[in-house]
């Protein structure tokens, strides 16, 4: 489905570059045009079938216009004083079929185009493509459309030839508001979202923003929040005055949201560029996804004068590190702010130093060979003769379940099997251990490449792009390699003969 739309989107560029070569208007349709605005003139126009397109001016007026043929008769079907840019050039016009239309803006690097189409006697705007040339010519395309009451978002980059590089696709947003909206006769330019506007860390204005959160929890009051690529959140005020913060993704057709305990009175939305955080006190607070199912604290700057230690850290699932972005030097254990449903937000750490200080790493142990060159097997069972199913790295972190003798049965990022404990660092010697996770990187001659749940290669739990960086925890003899990628909260298998060293 994605290519497919890639596809459109290189199609929809050839339709915007032919469409400045407009076509003659049929007497019969620019009679309709001139009747309705005797004084103005035809700036640009086209036809296709029995439709067609006009964008009429005086001085700075300007008006989008349609007529069609209905039973032998032409007819002015849209009369828009609102749906072009103010104080612009005319847009250029192209009626791809006589129920498709599309205008565009074109201007030194840079073309905008919007698109709309006609359904059940309707012409209904559904979107916009911008698409930019950059300064080292690689083309870059943002996709805003709507349909169903939502917001789709989607950008690409493409190298000059038009070859993937990478995308994004953005959670849909709720805009129900937008409908009475899209309806061509009426639609106002100012009106549609403009995700090229920057908002930093959002593609949504504030005032969007709000109205997205009005329709999510219609009883509380928003105070704050933006739209990301990987959930929408929100700061909501409950009528009974309590703050809760509300991160929300849409997955299979149903939004998926979850809501946190209580947060302190005075917490706010943004600060300065960290216009994405919650501000609690001195304390600038990122909440994502640390796993599948879980929202939790993920990186937490001290803003204090007197702050002591490292300002700045990061938090994962079951681990900690001194540094952002991550540095994979981690501290491994349990730690009590990986749950916003439960956190206690008076007790977040305002140190690095602080978080360790607060892992229980009593089950908690990580892979320690002599030899740093060397790597330990994860076996089927207690037996140095069973199956192996990878072998392991310096570093790499393990929740010990049971210790049989010199054996420790694991969980290594959901896979369980058998270690021996001699080769296992556990409590205080973990953070002793030095980490050689060798790097790789995704083969750039691929578009997509996947993380399988298993090295069998039966499910594949999220498709990594072009150069996506990877630390490899383990390989499963020349196919494959375990890779872990905290800052995706994501661990699973990809094929050796995909990824490379790099070039430095």
């Amino acid at each position: 489905m994605v290519k497919k739309l890639f596809f459109f989107l290189v199609l929809m560029l050839a339709l915007t570059g032919h469409a400045c070569a407009q076509a003659d208007l049929c007497p019969e349709a620019a009679a309709v045009f001139r009747a309705q605005y005797p004084s103005y003139t035809i700036s640009t126009a086209d036809q296709c079938g029995k439709t067609a397109a006009a964008v009429l001016t005086e001085g700075d007026q300007q008006v989008l216009c349609l007529a069609e043929e209905v039973n032998g008769n032409w007819q002015l079907t849209v009369n828009n004083p609102t749906a072009l840019w103010k104080n612009s050039p005319a847009p250029s016009l192209l009626l791809d079929t006589d129920i498709t239309l599309f205008w565009s803006y074109s201007g030194g690097d840079k073309t905008i185009t919007y698109h709309a189409s006609k359904g059940n006697g309707r012409w209904i705007v559904s979107g916009l493509m911008n698409v930019t040339t950059l300064s080292n010519q690689n083309i870059s395309e943002h996709h805003l459309t709507y349909s169903s009451g939502m917001l789709h978002y989607m950008t690409w980059l493409c190298d000059e030839n038009e070859n993937y590089i990478s995308s994004t696709t953005y959670q849909p947003v709720p805009a129900a508001w937008l409908a009475e909206h899209m309806d061509l006769t009426v639609y106002d330019d100012v009106v549609f979202p403009d995700p090229y506007t920057d908002y930093t860390h959002s593609w949504l204005s504030a005032y969007e923003t709000e109205l997205a959160a009005a329709e999510l929890f219609p009883e509380y009051t928003c105070l704050g929040g933006c739209a990301q690529a990987d959930q929408l959140e929100f700061l909501l005020q409950k009528p009974s005055g309590e703050l809760v913060f509300a991160v929300c993704r849409y997955q299979k057709d149903k939004w998926k949201i979850v809501l946190s305990s209580p947060l302190p009175h005075g917490t706010f939305y943004g600060w300065e560029n960290f216009s994405s955080v919650l501000c609690i006190g001195d304390l600038l607070v990122d909440v994502s996804a640390v796993d599948a199912d879980t929202f939790g604290v993920t990186y937490i700057y001290n803003t204090a004068d007197n702050a002591s230690g490292e300002v700045m850290f990061q938090l994962g699932r079951n681990w900690v590190a001194d540094s952002v972005p991550i540095s994979y030097h981690c501290c491994f254990g349990d730690h009590p702010w990986y749950d916003i449903t439960l956190i206690d937000w008076n007790s977040l750490p305002h140190s690095f130093e602080e978080a360790v200080a607060a892992l229980d790493a009593s089950d908690w142990a990580v892979v320690s060979n002599p030899n740093p060159e060397d790597r330990l097997h994860l076996r089927v069972k207690p037996d140095r003769g069973a199956k192996s199913l990878g072998k392991y790295y310096n570093g790499t972190p393990v929740r010990i379940l049971e210790e049989k003798g010199i054996w420790a049965r694991v969980n290594l990022f959901g896979v369980e099997g058998w270690m021996m404990t001699k080769y296992l660092a556990a409590g205080s010697k973990m953070q002793s251990v030095e980490p050689v996770f060798p790097a790789r990187i995704a083969d750039g001659e691929m578009q997509w490449h996947s993380l399988f749940e298993t090295s069998e290669a039966t499910r594949t739990i999220a498709v990594l792009e072009t150069n996506q960086i990877a630390f490899v925890l383990g390989v499963i003899e020349d196919e494959w390699y375990h890779i872990w990628l905290p800052d995706l909260a994501l661990a699973g298998y990809v094929q050796q003969s995909e990824w490379w060293e790099g070039n430095g």
